[in-house]
């Protein structure tokens, strides 16, 4: 089972078991999908200013020239907002169309149970080792 076909078909899973339509566990896995993206992305610019001599002095001096007088946290609301934005319509066009939800969740319901068991093991996992990576990387 590949990480999107557990992503998709556990959504799908899910919402169905509980009565509902199955076709919202597209929007929430690529909501899922877009959160563990931009996590990746901080994780990503948290290294650089972690291991790369200059990188953050850098930022902080062109972030001081674009953004003026901002806070940090305006400025990454700012960012973050639109960037989300775009993320989650690009993966609503790519990945997570109706098509691709579909082709996803049958071969998700396909698999015997006790590997549909196991997906939502396979889609935590990547997120908390990335949620702890970013922890570690702002605290020390």
């Amino acid at each position: 089972m590949t990480f999107l076909e557990a992503l998709y078909g556990s959504q799908y899973q899910e919402i169905q078991q509980r009565g509902g339509d199955g076709g919202k566990g597209r929007l929430n896995a690529n909501l899922f999908l877009s959160a563990l993206l931009i996590l990746a992305l901080v994780a990503l610019f948290l290294c650089c200013t972690r291991f790369i001599p200059g990188f953050n002095e850098t930022v902080t001096r062109q972030s001081r020239k674009f953004f003026g007088g901002m806070s940090g946290k305006s400025t990454g609301k700012l960012l973050t907002i639109p960037l989300f934005f775009v993320v989650y319509q690009a993966i609503r066009a790519t990945t997570g169309s109706e098509p691709n939800f579909r082709k996803r969740v049958e071969a998700f319901l396909a698999y015997p149970a006790e590997t549909q068991k196991k997906a939502n093991k396979k889609i935590l996992l990547p997120f908390f080792v990335l949620l702890v990576l970013v922890i570690v990387l702002v605290i020390v």
